[in-house]
């Protein structure tokens, strides 16, 4: 497996509507401080089983033995995920706010201080998290590992890339490779994630390193890339005779 760019230590159409959605959220990632509500997953059985038929829809397996393990592997990690937040989404809680608190002043160091103590308490959830995968594993192919984990992310890495490549259209095969893995990461990390504001608050922390660090390293101007092609969105639909979006918001 390849892995994501690595952030300094010190830094940190088929889907319309969802595209520009998904810039504006992109947008403006210094500016950008993340409201994360860590809401515990529901401990009742049918809502684990809502979390199961999603999945279950998106990989169309056609064979009831396959579709049953999978099911008890999804009700298995949903359970233990419930747990494991309830123990822990108070310091949670408080950890987010430290980042949002550094990421509001500036202070990269204190931010990714917080970002580690974060990534430090869910290495406590490791053994779950990857005794999920691996049960998955036994039953599907990659690819459909990556489909459980999209649908578990509402598809946050295909939507979140997509952009991207329009904000950057002249990226190099290379550098899309190195985006879609931190994007991967993202997703690796946001499956574990009890709310869905702290799944994109996993996603923003893997923006920043894209942005901050790889493309602006690579020569690029992300701040005024994504201006750009903000103007250019509203300059099309005043020309469709669409109201035009809000453009971003600066730095």
């Amino acid at each position: 497996m390849l892995e994501a760019y690595p952030l300094h230590p010190m830094n940190l159409k088929h889907f319309p509507g969802l595209a520009l959605a998904a810039l504006l959220a992109t947008a403006s990632v210094h500016a950008q401080t993340f409201a994360v509500t860590t809401d515990t997953v529901p401990t009742a059985v049918s809502a684990v089983n809502k979390h199961a038929a999603p999945i279950l829809a998106a990989l169309k397996l056609g064979d009831a033995a396959k579709a049953a393990k999978v099911n008890e592997v999804v009700t298995t990690f949903f359970n233990g995920l419930n747990d494991w937040h309830h123990q822990n989404d108070a310091a949670l809680k408080g950890l987010w706010n430290e980042f949002n608190h550094g990421r509001s002043k500036k202070d990269t160091a204190a931010a990714n201080a917080a970002l580690d103590k974060i990534d430090a308490l869910y290495a406590t959830f490791k053994p779950q998290h990857d005794g999920f995968l691996k049960g998955l594993g036994e039953v599907l192919t990659p690819a459909q590992v990556e489909t459980v984990e999209d649908v578990l992310t509402v598809r946050k890495v295909e939507v979140t890339y997509n952009v991207y490549t329009q904000i950057f259209p002249n990226l190099t095969d290379a550098q899309k490779a190195v985006v879609l893995q931190n994007l991967k990461a993202a997703r690796e990390q946001a499956i574990d994630a009890s709310s869905m504001l702290e799944k994109s608050a996993f996603f923003k922390k893997y923006k920043i390193k894209i942005e901050d660090v790889y493309l602006t390293a690579q020569g690029f101007d992300p701040k005024k890339a994504r201006e750009d092609f903000a103007a250019k969105s509203a300059k099309a639909k005043t020309d469709d005779g669409a109201q035009p979006d809000t453009a971003p918001e600066a730095k």
